[in-house]
């Protein structure tokens, strides 16, 4: 009977590969552009918007683009460019229809959900490639930069969902959604300013959640990424290393 060959998620040839510093580049405009643009603000105005299709647009390409630094198979990255396509078109012509209409109910929805799953997917992906990583490169240092925003941008999209389910996250009056931004980069940095909480038990358990991804994120990369250094200045020092030909340059070691 002949066996069926698996084909690996990961592993394919692109020449977006390893190419995380615009990733980065991306996940910094993606979490400037969230906290800044309340995307459910009044749909009477432009803004709202302009702001909300622009942020959609942008994580998307985000993801799109992490997808490709991290070497996924092009008959993947095709069916996954479909259906960020799809998503975005779809949030453009939902949010256009709310502000003809004057309405803007926050109510869960399909394509909340997902781009809240496209957003988890993207830090996910970045951390496979990286923990190939070999040697420390500028690549590396990107990528696991990337990655950690990226965390707090897919909490950012978790909490609407559920603010959109249950009616309710916060404790208090409503908030506008770059507060969401606000409180998952004060969850995920471990800060915690108290001026926002959440209401509900789900609520809570994601936002404790997210403070401990975060803090595990840094250990365990940061262990990696000294390891990696450690690893490569012990070799050059006995002279053992000969990285291959289209090994990317690493990083020199201080004082160099």
């Amino acid at each position: 009977m002949a066996r069926i060959q698996h084909r690996p998620m990961f592993g394919g040839e692109s020449r977006w590969l390893d190419r995380f510093g615009v990733v980065l580049m991306l996940s910094t405009l993606s979490v400037v552009g969230l906290a800044l643009v309340d995307i459910y603000g009044d749909v009477s105005q432009l803004a709202p918007y302009l702001g909300g299709l622009t942020s959609a647009a942008i994580v998307g390409t985000t993801l799109l683009l992490a997808l490709r630094a991290s070497g996924l198979h092009a008959r993947r990255q095709r069916v996954l460019d479909i259906v960020v396509g799809i998503t975005v078109a779809v949030y453009a012509v939902t949010v256009l229809v709310d502000m003809v209409s004057n309405t803007h109910a926050q109510t869960a929805s399909p394509i909340s959900f997902v781009i809240a799953i496209l957003s988890v997917a993207a830090p996910v992906v970045i951390v496979l490639r990286l923990v190939q990583h070999r040697t420390v490169t500028m690549a590396t240092m990107y990528g696991a930069i990337a990655a950690y925003l990226l965390i707090a941008v897919a909490y950012f999209f978790v909490f609407l969902v559920l603010q959109q389910y249950q009616g309710t996250f916060f404790t208090g009056a409503g908030q506008p959604s770059s507060s969401f931004m606000y409180f998952s980069l004060t969850t995920i940095t471990t800060v915690g300013y108290g001026d926002l909480t959440a209401q509900t038990h789900l609520g809570r358990l994601l936002a404790t959640s997210e403070a401990v991804v975060g803090q595990v994120y840094l250990v365990t990369f940061v262990a990696m990424i000294v390891g990696l250094r450690a690893q490569a200045w012990r070799e050059r020092a006995d002279g053992s290393a000969v990285p291959p030909p289209d090994a990317p340059e690493p990083l020199d070691p201080p004082g160099r």
